[in-house]
């Protein structure tokens, strides 16, 4: 059984900021992680300055959802029952809003830059990647290390973290969305079961996300294009903790190798998940890969190229 409520937008509204085009193209969710006030700060902007489906997903004991969808009838609110992981909230609104793509946002971080024809153009080409995720800067407007790129040592997974060039006219492939942030390929998405809330971490939701994707043949890029700033903070740091589920990630990253072009099952000694491995692995994932970890390891390049 879920643990969200929906409460969908009024069909019709007065003084709305969205159009039915607009709507199936894009909807965006904000992830809310502050005060009612700043909520209500971030739902005006947003209604003011993009002119798409606005999706807001937070706690049902955390302010009062009614007062806030009669003050914004033309915003769907996903309310939870209880504290849970982001991934968790993104898998729901992504099977909430019906649209071609999603962008997730926070609401202790602002949308600096969003532009769509640079965006959109990426995302609807032949080999367009699963996602877009954005350069990210601090309280300062400095751009902070945003990129990341794959490691390993003997059977532990680590990730580097680097600048991105900020050129106009390039991207660069990254691992996982930082925070997840970022715009998704919504149907791509879903096809690809989103993030596993198995895991109770926002680090290893995200990296075991972004490593499917690039096993799965589909690329992740980073670019100017897309800009967010966390006018709060000064260094932006995630939690790599090996929390409750961080194994599944691993599991998934590194029991298949790829021998003479085929798929195999690669019985790793530590950190190993055996349900993941006999379910998902076993199961699914053997059938899906385009490339091991190893290869990807090894043939990343992570280099900007023009868009």
């Amino acid at each position: 059984m879920n643990n969200y409520r929906i409460y969908r937008k009024s069909t019709y509204t007065e003084g709305g900021n969205s159009s039915l085009s607009q709507n199936s193209l894009l909807a965006i969710g904000i992830l809310d992680f502050g005060t009612v006030d700043v909520l209500e700060t971030e739902i005006t902007w947003y209604r003011q300055n993009m002119n798409y489906d606005l999706h807001v997903i937070t706690r049902m004991d955390y302010g009062n959802i009614s007062r806030l969808q009669e003050k914004y009838p033309d915003v769907t609110f996903i309310g939870f029952s209880s504290i849970t992981f982001s991934g968790e909230m993104i898998n729901a609104f992504a099977a909430e809003c019906k649209t071609n793509y999603f962008l997730i946002v926070r609401t202790d971080g602002d949308l600096v830059r969003f532009d769509g024809a640079k965006l959109f153009s990426m995302m609807e080409k032949k080999e367009h990647p699963a996602m877009i995720c954005g350069a990210l800067a601090n309280s300062r407007r400095e751009i902070v290390p945003c990129v990341r790129a794959p490691g390993l040592k003997k059977e532990h997974i680590f990730t580097d973290s680097s600048f991105p060039n900020m050129k106009d006219d390039t991207k660069v492939d990254t691992l996982y969305p930082v925070m997840e942030l970022g715009l998704y390929d919504r149907a791509l998405f879903q096809r690809l079961r989103g993030f596993d809330e198995q895991i109770h971490s926002e680090y290893w939701q995200a990296l075991d996300w972004g490593v499917r994707c690039w096993l799965f043949g589909y690329p992740i890029y980073l670019t100017q294009a897309l800009l967010f700033q966390f006018p709060d903070q000064l260094s932006i740091i995630e939690d790599l903790s090996e929390t409750e589920g961080f194994e599944r990630c691993v599991t998934k990253a590194l029991c298949i190798r790829q021998v003479n072009g085929k798929n195999a099952i690669h019985r790793i000694s530590a950190n190993l998940d055996k349900d993941v491995l006999k379910g998902e692995v076993r199961t699914r994932m053997l059938w899906l890969v385009k490339q091991d970890y190893p290869h990807l390891l090894s043939t990343w390049i992570g280099s900007e190229s023009g868009s």
